[in-house]
């Protein structure tokens, strides 16, 4: 079945109208198993820090074979936001797992605090297309290439490659966000493009936009 898009790391950011340490106060007071607070991560994270940006860190049991986990809990001026989440005993989550925690602590923790005065909750979507990324013309350049192009030779059919040529300036033009790991995932994951072939034209993707930026600069 073909996907409709990929599958992101979602953000949760807390915007707060309040005092922060009043916010941070009524944050941990939603907290309760199979959440935590970690003081002693806090401090050691603190003593660290460069600036004297607040810091909440929060341990999540295991469940649903995800392994236990810390969320790092970060000031950005009037927000607290989602820095990062670290299992405990895998090297890495994966994107997943990673946004089954999150979601867990918003409905567990942030939830809660939706309705109270002073808090604006946002969370972003656990999946991005190409309107994410691409205004409407570079869009339709780069579906257009997809629909005619031959997965197995890329851009090698001058026609192709006219067509790809096309895309890249779009997306030169218009600044496009898209970058060359969201390119090369689309094509495999959503697309179905061979593996070798979608790093193959995500690499010429990646070099044109660079090409193109540096020829606007001279």
């Amino acid at each position: 079945m073909k996907l409709d898009g990929l599958e992101v790391f979602q953000e949760l950011v807390i915007k707060v109208s309040i005092d922060l340490s009043s916010a941070r106060e009524k944050i941990l007071s939603k907290v309760s198993a199979p959440w935590s607070n970690m003081i002693e991560e806090e401090r050691e994270i603190r003593g660290a820090a460069i600036d004297d940006e607040d810091v909440i860190v929060f341990s999540r049991e295991p469940f649903d074979n995800v392994d236990e986990s810390s969320l790092i809990l970060w000031q950005d001026g009037n927000s607290y936001r989602v820095a990062n989440i670290v299992p405990k005993n895998v090297g890495d989550l994966g994107i997943k797992k990673y946004n089954l925690i999150l979601r867990d602590f918003y409905e567990k923790v942030i939830y809660p605090l939706v309705k109270e005065e002073g808090f604006n909750v946002t969370i972003s979507s656990k999946t991005q297309s190409l309107d994410d990324w691409l205004d409407e013309s570079t869009a339709n350049s780069l579906s257009l290439f997809l629909r005619m192009a031959n997965k197995y030779t890329g851009a090698s059919h001058p026609l192709d490659e006219q067509r790809w040529y096309e895309f890249l300036i779009n997306a030169h033009k218009s600044s496009a966000s898209l970058d060359a790991e969201q390119l090369s995932r689309w094509l495999i994951e959503v697309d179905s493009w061979p593996d070798e072939i979608a790093r193959e034209l995500a690499i010429n993707y990646e070099f044109a936009r660079g090409l193109l930026k540096t020829y606007d600069e001279k």
